[in-house]
């Protein structure tokens, strides 16, 4: 989500907070009690917004400032939770997210710092950030936001607790704890694990707003909608129809699936379509296939360099604010 106060009215910048909020808003539940009263007082929020983002000041000068119940910044629901989840959303290379479920997957690990008495939010968080940064040194490649999953993933079973206890003690690994570890090492290993819950979701409802570079719509019959389409080999993520150029489109989000799965699985659905359903008022209609992904890889462009009926999209998200000049 791009937020730039210099272009955005009051009502946009509610727009565009609720929609972060309502689509996951970090990928981490917070209570809609709170959602409506965050924006309450847009001209506060968005001065609380433009102070977060202000590199200029110390991170954890920013985080006092609006975290301090007697600040100017404080806004009631702005906690500690969400507001590191959109500086964490804004450089994962950078930020880290700081909550309940971080703190538990820290104390699992045996990391969580012991802050000192009296110790100001701003101190607090920079000793957490110093405990997850030392976790990715033992894997560089990975962002702060696979290291949030990787710890919620810990924190959230009792299975990944004592799987990293048995780590830790060397003791023998049960089956179910080994299943676990496996779980862990498969969804550290992509982003697209953690937003592709929410995104299949999000495409279907603001699917006329999506720019495919043709003009899409989603597939409907008597019985089914285009989205978790059934067919006799499984559920098509999404499928859509263009009219214009007489296709069927089969779209496939690659959840965390390697590259040769997500390009099979997409052929075989592209193969049932064909036969199944462009026949008929569509017997003249073709069938091509998009896959959605955070990234490309050298194995799915090589795959789909022969494959001219399907196209890969790129997804991203983003949190961006520029303060307004006055």
């Amino acid at each position: 989500m791009d937020i730039d106060t210099t272009v955005l009215s009051d009502s946009e910048l509610e727009s565009k907070f609720l929609e972060y909020f309502n689509d996951g808003a970090g990928r981490h539940f917070f209570n809609p009690v709170f959602r409506n009263r965050i924006i309450r007082d847009i001209s506060k929020f968005r001065k609380t917004m433009e102070l977060l983002f202000d590199e200029s000041i110390s991170i954890n000068q920013r985080i006092n400032q609006i975290l301090n119940h007697d600040s100017n910044f404080r806004i009631e629901g702005l906690g500690k939770g969400l507001t590191t989840s959109i500086l964490m959303d804004l450089d994962p290379e950078k930020y880290v997210t700081w909550n309940n479920k971080s703190n538990m997957g820290l104390e699992t690990l045996g990391l969580m710092p012991k802050f000192p008495r009296g110790s100001d939010w701003g101190t607090c968080y920079l000793m957490v950030l110093e405990a997850i940064e030392s976790i990715r040194d033992l894997k560089p490649e990975l962002s702060f936001i696979e290291i949030d999953h990787f710890l919620h993933i810990v924190s959230a079973t009792e299975e990944g607790q004592d799987a990293v206890k048995a780590l830790i003690e060397g003791k023998e690994i049960s089956s179910q704890v080994t299943q676990v570890i496996e779980q862990i090492s498969k969804e550290t290993e992509s982003l697209d694990i953690i937003m592709e819950a929410y995104l299949e979701e999000f495409i279907e409802t603001n699917f006329t707003k999506i720019n495919f570079e043709t003009k899409l719509e989603l597939y409907q019959d008597e019985e089914n909608k285009g989205r978790q389409y059934p067919t006799s080999i499984g559920r098509i993520d999404l499928l859509a129809k263009d009219e214009d150029n007489k296709n069927f489109v089969v779209i496939e989000l690659k959840k965390g699936r390697s590259s040769d799965q997500v390009v099979g699985q997409i052929l075989r659905y592209m193969g049932w379509v064909k036969e199944n359903l462009a026949i008929n008022e569509f017997e003249n209609y073709g069938v091509k296939g998009i896959v959605i992904s955070q990234t490309i890889d050298d194995k799915l462009k090589y795959a789909l360099k022969l494959i001219e009926q399907i196209d890969v999209f790129l997804y991203s998200i983003s949190f961006d604010l520029k303060k307004e000049k006055t």
